[in-house]
C-alpha cells in the first residue's frame, strides 16, 4: 500500500505586493475581493496571492518556470497563458520572471547539504551561446542521481576543473572515495590540487573513464548532458553567458528537485539525499529563499 504524507496546514500571511511588508490593515471589500493597506509603504492592494513586488499570481509564476524547464519556450508559455486565462502577459514578462527566481533559487539551494555517496562522475560539455562555444562543468552523484555542482567557463582549463571538484567538496558532507572523469589531462591535475592528502584513511581515487562498456565509465553523466541539450536547443535564450549560466543553473536545479527517476523509484534526487521534504515544486523553493535572503 502506498504510504500517504501527512500534510500540515500553515495559515497563509498577507503581504503587501510592493514592499513585501505583513504589517496591513483591511481597506474594504470590492466585488467580495478584500483589499489591505501597508502601513509601511502606504499603498493599497487587494488580496492577491503574489510574491513580493509582483502584480501576477504566485502560480502562474510558479507555472512559468515549470513550462520552461519541462521543455516551452518563452513565447509558448506566453500564448498559453494569453489563450487559456485571457491575459496579456509579453515574452519579456515571462523571461524576467524566469530569470529573477531562477538566480533567487538557484543561490538558495547552494546552502543544503545534500548526503551523498561515495561515487562521483565529473564531466564537461560544449554549449552554444549565441554562436560562441562555452563549455558547462558538472560533477553527478552515482547512487541519489544529484548533481553536486555546475559551472560554465569559456575556457577549459585545469582551474575551471579545480572550480568544479571544489565547489563539489564544500557541498557534500563527505570526502568521496572514488571520482571518475574522462581523459581530458587537466582532470588529474585539478584532482591532485583539491583532493590530495597524505593521510591514507582519507584518500580519494581517480580513474578515468575506460570506455561505455567498461564498469569504469562516464555514461550517468553523459546521459544527463543528453537531457541538457535536448533542452538548450529550445533555450533560444542563450544569447549571453549572464542569463546562460542562470538558465543552466536553473535546470539543474529542475532536475534535483523536480524530476523523478525510475532508477530511484520515481521520487527525485533531492529526496532520496534528505533534502527534498516538503518541496512539490518551484513556488516552494522560492518561498524558502525569499525568507532567507529578504528581512
Amino acid at each position: 500500500m502506498a504510504e500517504h504524507k501527512e500534510i500540515t496546514v500553515i495559515e497563509r500571511v498577507v503581504e503587501c505586493r510592493f514592499c513585501g511588508s505583513t504589517d496591513l490593515s483591511k481597506y474594504g471589500k470590492h466585488k467580495d475581493k478584500q483589499y489591505y493597506i501597508c502601513k509601511v509603504c502606504g499603498r493599497k492592494s487587494s488580496e492577491t496571492d503574489t510574491f513580493p513586488k509582483m502584480r501576477q499570481s504566485k502560480d502562474l509564476i510558479v507555472r512559468a518556470l515549470t513550462y520552461y524547464y519541462n521543455g516551452m519556450s518563452c513565447r509558448n508559455i506566453c500564448h498559453t497563458f494569453n489563450d487559456m486565462r485571457g491575459l496579456d502577459v509579453s515574452p519579456s514578462t515571462i523571461w524576467n520572471w524566469i530569470i529573477k527566481y531562477s538566480e533567487m533559487v538557484n543561490n538558495y539551494v547552494m546552502f543544503f547539504e545534500p548526503h551523498l555517496s561515495n561515487v562521483w562522475i565529473g564531466d564537461e560539455t560544449v554549449v552554444d551561446i549565441w554562436g560562441e562555444q562555452y563549455w558547462f562543468w558538472d560533477i553527478i552523484d552515482t547512487e541519489t542521481r544529484f548533481l553536486i555542482a555546475s559551472h560554465l567557463s569559456k575556457t577549459r582549463t585545469m582551474n575551471d576543473a579545480i572550480d568544479l571538484f571544489s565547489t563539489a567538496k564544500a557541498k557534500s558532507k563527505i570526502r568521496p572515495r572514488l571520482i571518475i572523469t574522462d581523459k581530458l589531462g587537466i582532470y588529474h591535475g585539478a584532482f591532485n590540487k583539491v583532493f590530495y592528502t597524505r593521510y591514507k584513511e582519507d584518500r580519494v581515487e581517480h580513474l578515468t573513464s575506460r570506455g561505455f562498456r567498461s564498469p569504469v565509465n562516464t555514461n550517468l553523466i553523459e546521459r544527463f548532458h543528453g537531457t541538457l541539450k535536448q533542452r538548450y536547443k529550445i533555450m533560444r535564450d542563450l544569447k549571453e553567458p549572464y542569463s546562460a549560466s542562470v538558465l543552466l543553473d536553473g535546470f539543474v536545479t529542475h532536475y534535483n528537485f523536480f524530476l523523478e527517476h525510475s532508477y530511484l523509484n520515481y521520487v527525485t534526487p533531492a529526496d532520496i539525499t534528505g533534502i527534498g521534504e516538503g518541496i512539490r515544486n518551484w513556488g516552494d523553493l522560492i518561498e524558502l529563499a525569499l525568507g532567507r535572503f529578504q528581512p
